[in-house]
This record gives C-alpha cells, sequence and structure tokens, in this order.
C-alpha cells in the first residue's frame, strides 16, 4: 500500500506525537543527567553512546513534533525526516561543539525512524 498525501490528521493523533515527541524529550534529559555521567565517571567504553544518543533520539522527537503541530502531512515522510535530521546537521556546524559522531547518530536514526514510522502510517490508515 502507499500513501496518499496530504494525511490529515486528528485531534487525538497530533496531540498523541505531540505527548510522544514530550516523552523523548524527557527519557534524553533523564538520560543527560544518569547514563552520561555514569559512563564519563567510571570511564566506560560506550562506543560513544553516551556522546551521541542525544542526537538520536532528537530525529524522532523533532519529526513527531513536527506532525503534532501540523493538521496535515503534506510532505512525504522521507522528506520530512530529511528536512529533520539536515537540521541537526546543520545545528552541528553551527553550534559549539561539533561531532561526526553526533552527526552519524542523526543519520543512522533518520533512517531507522523513517522504517518506523513508514510501518507506523500504514498500520494506522489499512484500517480506515
Amino acid at each position: 500500500m502507499t500513501l496518499k498525501y496530504p494525511i490529515y490528521l486528528t485531534k487525538k493523533q497530533r496531540m498523541l506525537f505531540i505527548a510522544v515527541s514530550l516523552s523523548i524529550g524527557i527519557i534524553t534529559l533523564i538520560l543527560n543527567n544518569t547514563y552520561r555521567p555514569y559512563i564519563y565517571s567510571n570511564h566506560i567504553n560506550d562506543w560513544h553512546i553516551a556522546d551521541s544518543f542525544t542526537n538520536f533520539l532528537a530525529v524522532p522527537a523533532g519529526q513527531f513534533m513536527m506532525l503534532g503541530l501540523s493538521n496535515e502531512i503534506k510532505l512525504k515522510l522521507h522528506y520530512q525526516i530529511l528536512i529533520v535530521c539536515l537540521g541537526f546537521i546543520f545545528y552541528e556546524f553551527i553550534g559549539y561543539t561539533f561531532d561526526y559522531f553526533d552527526i552519524a547518530a542523526t543519520i543512522l536514526s533518520g533512517i531507522v525512524f523513517f522504517i518506523i514510522e513508514t510501518l507506523i502510517l500504514k498500520t494506522i490508515y489499512n484500517k480506515s
């Protein structure tokens, strides 16, 4: 099945997207204040997960927030996620800390989240 655009979102769906976005943000804050200091203070090699999990979680949070703030999905998912990823990559270039691992985490998150979001939307709109 292919999704037909624009996809109109109900208020309930938009509120759910915003709630998921805020939940991801809260999880990120908790991990930033617990996991990252623990890894750094104990000198554990976690393959840069502590360094870049914020970027990995930022893509779904940003995408869900974009969906929650709009009444309809006008762009195809790969364009929306590409815009979110490019925004976070651009931030790496203008931010105070430039890190290749953050860029890699952003790209990986975009790919993974595209697959997950496609499956979610197909499940929702196959029922209707």
